[in-house]
């Protein structure tokens, strides 16, 4: 499947897709000077041989451990295309995604903390690499189905470390420094800012300067981690059925940063006089706005 991705993402643009450099292991120390200080991207195969979680975490696991859970799940790309969240039993969800190749499910478990809904499971994973020097630090997990697709945005102020535990996710990153070539969404999202850039409905009219966009990719496979720094856009597409885990940490500076601009949004969106199309409510059964 990425293969069929990477040529059809690769024919929209004019220059060359350019995979993601590689290194097995660093220390904290270098990686936070190297990559976290000069704002660069890198994948790491060796630093999760030691996670807990990359023995444990499987769909069986979870069903284990996810009695009595609830969750909302996402389906289908909810920054380009309709917010479609669903609210529900999480063992029902995990056997959706279990049973995806035979209904054809899109339905993902995206950025669920690992702190709420599973307390007990926070050793099974070490971003350390990143919270060490970080004030602020949350820890999500990821379980979807094939063919998901996270769209185009960045998470703002936050460094990210998205770690692969089972299966294969493919993963495009533009630097920040190409923001002109990348088109703002009118939707809106709490805490990340969104490109109106689909590229499985690619309009080469509208769009025509996404085309010479710089790309960056990877290939994530169970053990290895990507660091995607601050600013970058990213757009993420599940291969198999997976499950991930990652990291968002931001400084005390860019915690008050972040926080004073988006207060003032939030607050107007909650009354709903900023951004109603979003990605952070749905529409239940009744039709009633309902935030996620």
């Amino acid at each position: 499947m990425h293969n069929k991705i990477l040529s059809y993402v690769q024919d929209i643009l004019n220059n060359p897709l350019e995979e993601i450099n590689k290194i097995e292991r660093i220390t904290h120390k270098d990686f936070h000077n190297t990559y976290t200080k000069n704002n660069i991207p890198v994948v790491m195969t060796k630093m999760m041989d030691h996670w807990l979680a990359k023995d444990k975490w499987n769909l069986e696991f979870f069903e284990k451990v996810g009695k009595d859970k609830q969750a909302f799940i996402s389906k289908g790309n909810i920054r380009h295309d309709n917010t479609n969240w669903e609210f529900g039993n999480f063992l029902n969800y995990v056997k959706e995604i279990k049973n995806s190749n035979e209904n054809k499910s899109d339905a993902y478990l995206s950025n669920l903390s690992l702190l709420k809904l599973f307390p007990e499971l926070t050793d099974d994973v070490d971003f350390s690499l990143i919270s060490n020097y970080k004030k602020y630090n949350s820890t999500s997990f990821w379980i979807g189905s094939p063919g998901t697709i996270t769209g185009w945005h960045t998470d703002r102020l936050n460094d990210n470390i998205l770690a692969q535990v089972y299966g294969k996710k493919l993963v495009f990153l533009v630097s920040p420094d190409q923001n002109s070539r990348m088109p703002l969404s009118n939707k809106y999202e709490p805490g990340s800012k969104l490109c109106a850039v689909s590229m499985e409905n690619f309009n080469a009219d509208k769009h025509a300067v996404f085309k010479d966009v710089m790309v960056k990719y990877i290939v994530l496979k169970p053990g290895t981690m990507l660091f995607i720094p601050k600013n970058w856009w990213h757009c993420v597409y599940g291969i198999d059925i997976s499950i991930s885990s990652n990291n968002f940490g931001h400084t005390v500076i860019d915690h008050f940063r972040m926080k004073s601009i988006e207060r003032i949004k939030r607050i107007l969106h909650s009354l709903g006089l900023y951004g109603k199309d979003c990605v952070c409510h749905y529409y239940d059964k009744n039709g009633k706005r309902q935030k996620r």
